[in-house]
């Protein structure tokens, strides 16, 4: 079942531009969206989320034109960032009663479960809250309306690692009955590494490269040859990095690349090492 779509979706800056962002996101899955600062992945979601408008093409939720659809319809989509939303005065239960209002679907069961699970005070002001606990507030809030795309926008990437691992598995819960789906932003690739089905890898403002999670442990990999060795072409070379003692080449087919070039020496490529490759390196 697909959930989210967009189709040649553009936004025109002066100095910026997101060119043709082509994404499909469907039910169970976990999709990462990654790249540098600046790489165009908030502008991805502000189009998505329809905080900016896009200059061409469209973002399609269950089929439907996101600037199109009713507000019942934007109850099935849940935003969340790194920042709180909410006024500093506010505590855990007026939350939950600007949530009863605000939707329709509002579950208060499911609001207070996340409450209990994430052990936050209720009587409490936000202002008062740690980092970690103001970002479970949004998450308890965003899921309390039973959403069907959740996107999280740098929501975890300032969080301890206990905070983040608790958090972590609760989006792979939301997802189990393959109903529902994230889009994932975040700079700590470790945890895009143990919960993302697939990793989008964006590049001032262009979808460089769109993988399964499989794809990336079975496929892609570094390759390493002497600085004063010749230079290698290759169709699957992504991406070519000089470096003081090495040459450093991105592949897509390490047993392709390793059949024709047994001489390179040849290792796993983590998603770290893909973004560096990607902002770092010269396309090939």
């Amino acid at each position: 079942m697909r959930i989210l779509e967009t189709i040649d979706l553009e936004k025109n800056y002066d100095s910026f531009k997101l060119n043709k962002i082509n994404l499909e996101i469907n039910g169970g899955e976990i999709v990462a969206l990654v790249g540098e600062t600046g790489a165009g992945k908030s502008t991805t979601i502000g189009c998505i989320s329809g905080s900016r408008i896009p200059s061409s093409g469209k973002a399609l939720f269950s089929g439907k034109d996101m600037l199109s659809l009713t507000e019942r319809e934007k109850e099935g989509l849940a935003f969340c960032y790194d920042e709180s939303c909410f006024p500093e005065d506010f505590t855990i239960k007026n939350i939950g009663k600007f949530g009863s209002l605000l939707f329709k679907s509002w579950n208060p069961s499911t609001f207070n479960d996340l409450v209990r699970r994430f052990n936050l005070p209720e009587n409490k002001s936000i202002k008062d809250f740690s980092k970690g606990m103001k970002a479970k507030a949004e998450i308890a809030y965003s899921l309390a309306h039973d959403p069907k795309l959740l996107v999280l926008d740098e929501t975890t990437s300032s969080l301890d690692p206990v905070i983040r691992d608790e958090l972590l598995e609760l989006f792979q819960e939301f997802v189990e009955d393959g109903e529902r789906a994230i889009l994932f932003s975040s700079h700590i690739t470790s945890d895009l590494e143990k919960i993302a089905d697939r990793i989008v890898f964006i590049h001032a403002g262009k979808i460089i490269l769109n993988l399964d999670r499989n794809d990336l442990d079975d496929k892609l990999a570094l390759a390493h040859t002497p600085k004063d060795s010749p230079a290698i072409s290759d169709t699957t070379v992504l991406a070519v990095r000089e470096r003081g003692y090495s040459t450093d080449l991105l592949v897509s087919d390490k047993s392709a690349f390793k059949s024709r070039h047994p001489e390179a020496e040849i290792q796993k490529a983590s998603i770290e090492d893909i973004l560096l490759m990607i902002a770092r390196g010269e396309e090939e």
